[in-house]
């Protein structure tokens, strides 16, 4: 039985749900009716240009990674219903971690069926007593719930003020173990952690580093190894997904040999969970082929990326610093930039809002996601269309 406490708390939310329906002014989980390219297909049939997926390097839709995974479906099935630890391994996983860990650098890699579980299994099992986790305010929030569920103590610095976080690292000494944890990426704004200089304090003071590197493999980097390449360092844990760059769905951990027999042994979200489908691992193998073989996709990307930052600056939005294909375009009012996603998907953009609580009330924004799949027309266009709308309702 439902009661009086839980039926408010149930009701706040889905009140306020349900009247921005039917208003037309909710923006979350609008469903598709297509496969999502440079555009998708609303329920309706009418096009949208695709501006909020993270499909950085158009993988989930390319031929041949979608060839392999079909060759995988037809061989393993869909699933294999178990758990890593019993019959949940196939030969793909196994295979897919080694190649994971050798193109990044490390002894072994371990998969998961998702990256927030990537996350939260491996800080979840390297917690406990005596041990400290140091935190950036802005980690990702399966970072923040790993801490959560570790046992460990909590330290939370500034977005990357690493005045503050030496300091937290030099009051920490009495704890026995304590784990530095960042993202390379972050995925509101698309500013990068200064990793070099993290790496060095976690040296200093002898801390574990362990980076989500989940929007930074596959985009940043010479060879496409993510912002740890950016920045030339190697830390103890790399966090992985393949459902940005690699086009598929899952995550992973790369580090040595006794890290990743621990985790498969103490991460009950690896333990007690069913594996990754073989069909997505099929997949993510043929993306990581592309990734290492087809340079010019991540060339593509970051040239649409230029041009859609310099589009918005030309519109007239003031655009904070960055590289990322992670693009913040400010708003501010709440209801007003739901308002705005409505009407930019009726004319033809698909673009997510962020608003609180994932940002601070007052400091909403459309959160853009470049991708190497769309075409000059779909920017051109789309960059028309956010900036008419921003100057009909005063933006800019």
């Amino acid at each position: 039985m439902i009661n009086a406490s839980y039926a408010h708390r149930f009701h706040e939310v889905s009140a306020a749900v349900r009247a921005g329906i039917a208003g037309g002014t909710y923006p979350y989980g609008q469903p598709v009716a297509s496969a999502q390219r440079n555009t998708a297909d609303l329920p309706t049939g009418d096009p949208v240009i695709m501006l909020t997926s993270n499909n950085y390097l158009g993988l989930s839709v390319d031929a041949e990674v979608l060839a392999a995974a079909q060759r995988v479906l037809q061989h393993y099935g869909l699933s294999t219903c178990g758990a890593r630890l019993h019959n949940g391994t196939t030969v793909i996983h196994r295979e897919f971690e080694q190649e994971l860990a050798r193109w990044l650098g490390f002894e072994d890699a371990v998969l998961f069926s998702s990256g927030f579980l990537a996350n939260v299994a491996p800080l979840s099992a390297l917690g406990g007593p005596g041990v400290v986790f140091i935190a950036d305010q802005l980690d990702h929030q399966s970072i923040a719930d790993g801490c959560a569920q570790s046992g460990a103590e909590l330290r939370i610095f500034p977005h990357n003020d690493l005045v503050k976080l030496e300091y937290i690292l030099r009051r920490s000494q009495d704890y026995a173990c304590r784990l530095v944890v960042v993202d390379g990426v972050y995925s509101m704004d698309g500013d990068l952690a200064p990793l070099d200089e993290i790496a060095g304090l976690c040296e200093r003071y002898d801390a574990l580093l362990m980076v989500d590197d989940a929007h930074g493999l596959g985009v940043f980097g010479e060879t496409g190894r993510g912002s740890c390449e950016h920045f030339g360092v190697t830390p103890d844990i790399l966090m992985g997904t393949l459902s940005k760059s690699f086009g598929s769905s899952g995550g992973f951990i790369a580090a040595n040999h006794e890290v990743c027999d621990y985790i498969r042994h103490a991460a009950h979200g690896y333990l007690f969970n069913a594996s990754p489908p073989p069909v997505l691992i099929g997949g993510a193998r043929a993306a990581l082929q592309a990734i290492q073989t087809r340079p010019e996709l991540r060339q593509r990307l970051w040239a649409n990326t230029i041009a859609f930052r310099q589009g918005l600056i030309d519109e007239g939005f003031v655009i904070e610093s960055g590289s990322a294909p992670i693009v913040p375009i400010p708003v501010g009012d709440d209801d007003l930039a739901m308002q705005m996603t409505r009407l930019m998907r009726e004319r033809g953009v698909f673009l997510s809002v962020a608003a609180f609580p994932a940002v601070p009330r007052g400091k909403s924004r459309f959160r853009a996601t470049v991708t190497a799949i769309l075409e000059d027309r779909d920017l051109d266009r789309a960059l028309s269309v956010i900036g008419t709308i921003a100057r009909e309702k005063g933006i800019i």
